[in-house]
């Protein structure tokens, strides 16, 4: 989901907030003060109806935490006017569901928030704000299940006479068509990062080094034939040079990296527009996460 898009929906969530504790103090001014608390009726969420972003599943929880809180107001309210007072069990339950209610839209402005830090305001895929999270993750399971997994880096070749010959727009236009590209290209679950600059890392679980070298020169060869029509009218073209490193017991996340980093520039190396797979971890010459977070 694209950054935008996001905030609107904190925008929805804030706004659903505010009504909440508007809709709170008049339910419990009616509890206190009957006939003085106005209109308890439930007013309708602004995030009825909202789809399609990465707090879906939580939005969805909320809204049924939601549910039951009003539910528990309407017994709270009509037991205190049938008796002529509150029961303290049927109000602490009626609070109880309000914590949770406030639990959830917690929780889900939360991964808001998070999905916002972790997009890449211009091409609206993942950046590396929580990609070595997911990597050590996909590496936790790969060598829990004994099944294979690969990191590769593709970096788009001469792009600086993109920038140099059009300009830094047409320049964006082109990694955002790419960064598309490489979206709609790879599976589902593979997971697609911009790594930095022209630069993207792959995550390609269930795929060993063959495997993935296969998936990317083919790839790699539907990107060269792809063409981005620029402002001024022309359409230009641009390949990418990749390289692959599988996922191995004793050799962590930041080294996988590193090994497809070097991948990579054999690759450049090599001619460019290839792939080549890291076949052993050289010797380093600084610390492995000291070259990950000092990129670009």
């Amino acid at each position: 989901m694209q950054t935008d898009k996001v905030v609107e929906v904190l925008r929805l969530l804030e706004r659903a907030t505010v009504e909440h504790l508007a809709w709170l103090m008049r339910v419990h001014c009616r509890l206190m003060f009957p006939g003085e608390g106005g209109d308890v009726a439930v007013p309708q969420s602004p995030l009825v109806g909202v789809r399609a972003c990465p707090g879906d599943d939580l939005l969805g929880r909320m809204m049924k935490a939601r549910a039951a809180m009003h539910a528990a107001a309407e017994r709270l309210i009509a037991q205190s006017e049938e008796r002529g007072c509150l029961d303290a069990g049927t109000y602490r339950a009626f609070m109880s569901r309000v914590d949770d209610y406030a639990r959830e839209a917690r929780r889900a402005e939360s991964q808001l928030h998070r999905a916002i830090t972790e997009t890449d305001p211009l091409t609206g895929i993942h950046n590396r704000q929580g990609m070595l999270r997911d990597l050590r993750r996909e590496w936790t399971r790969a060598i829990r299940t004994g099944r294979p997994c690969c990191i590769a880096i593709a970096d788009l070749d001469h792009f600086k006479l993109i920038n140099d010959n059009w300009g830094h727009a047409a320049g964006d236009r082109v990694l955002c068509q790419a960064a598309h590209f490489f979206k709609s290209q790879l599976r589902p679950y593979d997971l697609v990062y911009r790594y930095g600059g022209e630069e993207f890392l792959f995550c390609l679980p269930d795929s060993d080094a063959e495997t993935a070298r296969a998936v990317l020169d083919r790839l790699r060869l539907l990107l060269a034939a792809c063409r981005t029509r620029l402002d001024c009218g022309t359409d230009v073209a641009v390949s990418c040079s990749i390289g692959v490193a599988a996922m191995e017991p004793g050799k962590g996340v930041p080294d996988t990296i590193v090994a497809a980093d070097r991948a990579l520039y054999a690759a450049k190396r090599g001619g460019r527009n290839r792939v080549e797979v890291a076949d052993g971890l050289p010797a380093r010459s600084q610390p492995v996460q000291e070259m990950v977070e000092a990129r670009h």
